[in-house]
């Protein structure tokens, strides 16, 4: 996993051969017009000259399609930063929402979907996953998420993402149609990748490709996702020295970026002496700049404060993900505006955790004024993502709160509240349309749009459901 996708060799071939290609296009293009040329007579020759090479150019480009135009009309419209509308409509036209209201008109040829008794929600966001880089967790070859080395800013989790894994429909039959995912384990882990859960191509999947670095505190715990650096059973003292060792280690990688950052603001790529190009140190740039949050993976109390001493020394715009023990700062976090990215809460409690204590932290948080979303941290159970927030809300979170950190809250965390996280005119057309409260595990999916296209409801799990229904019987 690379920022580019290619290497230096591969790169020049395929320019090499862009070249030749675009050589020959525009040789045959030249003689067709000279033909045109030589055939014409009269003073309106250049006139016409100049339309056959317009004429030629246009049959060249790929036509435009017109996306077609949904209504979703009769249901209930659940916009997350409004009230209810009973009986609402949603237009959908050119990807985008429209309209959203009681008495909508529906323009002339659009396709009418009859929500009458369904619901129709925005699409669901996970907050942080590994879909697209794991297909099989035990099959080394099919996982994509750690590269050698504890410092890897510069790799860019979209350029590995697998389009095709059968684990994108699986998630998005479920109501979840945009994911946070990237690499994690190491201590810069590089940028996390925002997209929405169709297209044929990463490119064509991507919303952010670099929405966040991925960066983990370390820990003497023992390990997981939200402990890297963890040093298992050694001794105290030799782990405590280990992880001591290793947080200097990013302090110093983070100061030798912001020296970076500051001699390439004074200097140019024609000044002598100039510094070679660092691409490592280049990605940081933005995150020391605060263009660029960094999701911090941490679970203890202590690993969240060195993040906040972190965060203090370079102004570093912090996102916390992950932190079973984020509840006993809650009002800190609340005082300093650092959003919480919570789950999964179907975990068990740690043993020396109380044991409601990872389904309740999601309440205690929203009701201190801290910004959550939800993760499910995996690739196989992002479908599972609603039920996540639905344990919570057994546990004191205000369902109203649960639905805002699965759509709006992560939107907003991440910078696209603009386009995504509600039913709102001009945002991108994610729209689930369900027979129910996507938190009910009885709630079934009936309609998904992203991006404005009517998303077929099949995956693996409906394929082998017909192809053993209709097996021949003994």
């Amino acid at each position: 996993m690379n920022g580019s996708g290619i290497g230096n060799g591969e790169s020049g071939i395929v320019m090499r051969a862009a070249c030749r290609m675009s050589s020959r296009g525009a040789a045959a293009t030249r003689d067709r017009v000279d033909r045109a040329r030589g055939q014409l007579r009269g003073p309106h020759a250049s006139s016409l000259a100049a339309l056959g090479m317009t004429l030629i150019l246009a049959s060249a480009l790929p036509a435009q399609t017109q996306m077609p135009t949904y209504v979703i009309r009769g249901g209930t419209v659940v916009p997350v930063v409004g009230a209810q509308i009973p009986n609402g409509t949603v237009v959908i036209q050119n990807g985008k929402i429209q309209a959203v209201g009681a008495n909508v008109q529906a323009p002339q040829g659009a396709t009418v979907i009859d929500a009458t008794g369904l619901f129709v929600y925005p699409g669901m966001i996970d907050a942080g996953t590994q879909i697209g880089l794991v297909e099989i967790g035990s099959v080394p070859g099919s996982t994509d998420t750690r590269e050698i080395g504890d410092f890897n800013p510069q790799d860019v989790a979209l350029t590995a993402v697998n389009a095709h894994s059968e684990l994108i429909p699986v998630s998005r039959v479920n109501g979840v149609t945009t994911v946070i995912t990237s690499a994690t384990g190491a201590l810069m882990s590089g940028s996390a990748a925002l997209v929405d859960l169709w297209g044929w191509t990463p490119d064509e999947m991507a919303i952010k490709p670099r929405a966040a670095q991925v960066m983990s505190y370390p820990s003497a715990g023992g390990g997981g996702r939200g402990g890297g650096g963890g040093f298992g059973n050694r001794p105290a003292g030799d782990a405590a020295e280990a992880v001591s060792r290793q947080v200097r280690a990013l302090r110093d990688f983070l100061a030798d970026a912001r020296s970076y950052a500051d001699v390439k603001a004074k200097t140019s790529a024609t000044t002598p002496n100039a510094p070679r190009v660092n691409q490592a140190m280049e990605a940081l740039i933005p995150v020391l700049r605060g263009e660029v949050p960094v999701i911090f993976d941490v679970s203890s109390v202590e690993q969240i404060r060195g993040v906040l001493t972190l965060a203090d020394t370079f102004k570093l715009k912090v996102i916390i993900r992950g932190a079973r023990d984020a509840w006993r700062l809650a009002d800190t976090l609340a005082a300093r505006g650092i959003p919480v990215i919570v789950g999964p809460t179907t975990q068990a409690p740690g043993p020396d955790d109380p044991y409601d204590a990872l389904y309740a932290q999601p309440g205690v948080l929203a009701k201190a004024g801290v910004k959550i979303a939800f993760q499910t941290s995996g690739a196989s159970d992002v479908r599972d993502l609603p039920y996540n927030a639905a344990l919570a809300t057994a546990y004191g979170l205000d369902m109203d709160e649960a639905i805002k950190a699965l759509t709006i809250n992560p939107a907003q965390i991440f910078g696209v509240a603009d386009r995504l996280g509600s039913l709102e005119p001009g945002k991108v057309a994610n729209v689930v349309v369900t027979t129910g409260n996507p938190l009910d595990v009885r709630s079934n999916v009936k309609h998904l749009f992203i991006r404005g296209q009517a998303i077929p409801l099949t995956d693996r799990h409906t394929k082998l459901y017909e192809q053993f229904r209709a097996r021949p019987k003994p």
